[in-house]
């Protein structure tokens, strides 16, 4: 019996599903969810763990973690993970392969056809990286999706959408920000006008946002840390992370405290919903100028935009 994969490498997650019989179904990656962090730990042994195993290791060991590398596709400056230079697309290739591998494993057989999302802005030079990403997990015949033709269809799976009906797609991921309007045709959804997109903008911005308000309220505290001290690391770690928190509990709380412990300080710092609403305005009014320059581009009128 055959069935059909397809694999989403998202900045900060990835998850995979399978068509089989006219059923489509998600494919359990993680252990505690469909979906696994875009996450990579080199071991001493010189082999990698990924998605929750190897976010395990993201506090002990951060100077061995990889995260957001796809991101960084197209960036000349390799990454560094345990002390070693690592290419962007190497990283991505060998998530890849282990999602691929893990979903092989679950289905007992490899899938008759494999296709991959990206973003629907990126030009031949990412996508050519993209491509070797997929050489790196030893696949060669892979049909590329663009994100929000993926979303769409998602979308028209679960909602009526008329043959020639136009959807926006407004798209805040991880670590990308795209913005396409398409025409359903069929059974298939084609891209109209010029998709728009803002490559560093998504999630992990926000992440970041709240982790320089904790940096100047701590006054040059952080600063005064020996950068290359496992202990230093290990407290930084721990403290984004404490930032992603209080992020995602902003959306059900007004206000937050923010634990710091580094070495030679313990304290917290306060965080309203207000606060963050203001440090991350400006860039979500980038993206709905985006959009709108979408629609513009596509001809074709909103009724809200």
């Amino acid at each position: 019996m055959t069935y059909h994969l397809g694999v989403d490498l998202g900045t900060t997650y990835t998850c995979a599903a399978v068509h089989e019989n006219g059923r489509l179904e998600v494919v359990p990656l993680g252990q505690r969810g469909p979906s696994i962090p875009s996450v990579l730990y080199l071991r001493e042994e010189g082999d990698l763990l990924a998605g929750d195993a190897a976010e395990r290791h993201a506090v002990t060991a951060p100077e061995r973690i990889a995260r957001e590398f796809k991101r960084r596709l197209g960036d000349p400056t390799p990454m560094t993970l345990g002390g070693a230079a690592a290419r962007p697309e190497v990283l991505t290739g060998n998530l890849l392969r282990w999602a691929y591998e893990t979903v092989v494993r679950q289905q007992g057989r490899p899938p008759d056809t494999l296709a991959l999302t990206h973003p629907a802005n990126w030009g031949s030079y990412k996508l050519d990286l993209f491509a070797a990403s997929a050489e790196v997990a030893g696949l060669t015949t892979v049909t590329m999706v663009t994100e929000p033709q993926a979303a769409a269809v998602s979308y028209a799976s679960e909602e009526r959408v008329d043959p020639g009906a136009v959807v926006a797609v407004y798209d805040l991921g991880g670590g990308t920000f795209d913005a396409t309007l398409l025409r359903r045709a069929g059974d298939r959804f084609e891209v109209i006008g010029e998709p728009e997109g803002i490559e560093r903008l998504g999630g992990i911005d926000f992440d970041a946002a709240v982790f320089e308000h904790v940096r100047r309220s701590l006054d040059g505290a952080i600063e005064a840390l020996p950068e290359d001290d496992p202990n230093t690391l290990r407290a930084i770690a721990r403290l984004r992370d404490d930032c992603i928190d209080a992020k995602e509990a902003l959306s059900s709380d007004t206000q937050v405290s923010i634990p710091v412990a580094l070495p030679r300080l313990a304290t917290e710092i306060r965080l309203t919903r207000s606060e963050l609403e203001g440090m991350i305005r400006p860039v979500l009014d980038d993206s709905i100028a985006s959009l709108r320059r979408a629609v513009a581009s596509a001809d074709v009128t909103a009724r809200r935009c």
